[in-house]
């Protein structure tokens, strides 16, 4: 489990503001909320699977690859490292499953 929104920027531990990741996604994350993606001037926020739709923002390749199609999806990706080699790995193995 982990913090949608961490503790030290207002977050509670309640169900509302906590997301299943896997431990790569968690590492990266640590309490980072948001990043840069192309313009050092904009701030975009991270995906926040409780209010927000997989499907408007990220569309996955039979690769195992995850695409962005928004800059939230951009942001989430870039730093939840979404396409490290193991995750694609697995993820692949799963799609060839029809399990996702």
């Amino acid at each position: 489990m982990d913090h949608i929104i961490g503790l030290k920027h207002g977050g509670k531990t309640m169900t509302e503001n906590l997301a299943n990741a896997c431990s790569i996604c968690n590492e990266s994350k640590g309490s980072d909320i948001a990043t840069f993606v192309d313009d050092p001037e904009n701030i975009v926020r991270f995906f926040n699977p409780r209010i927000d739709i997989w499907e408007d923002h990220f569309s996955l390749y039979e690769t195992g690859e995850i695409i962005a199609k928004s800059m939230i999806g951009a942001a989430t990706i870039k730093i939840l490292r979404f396409n490290h080699p193991e995750s694609i790995i697995e993820r692949k193995e799963l799609v060839r499953k029809g399990l996702i």
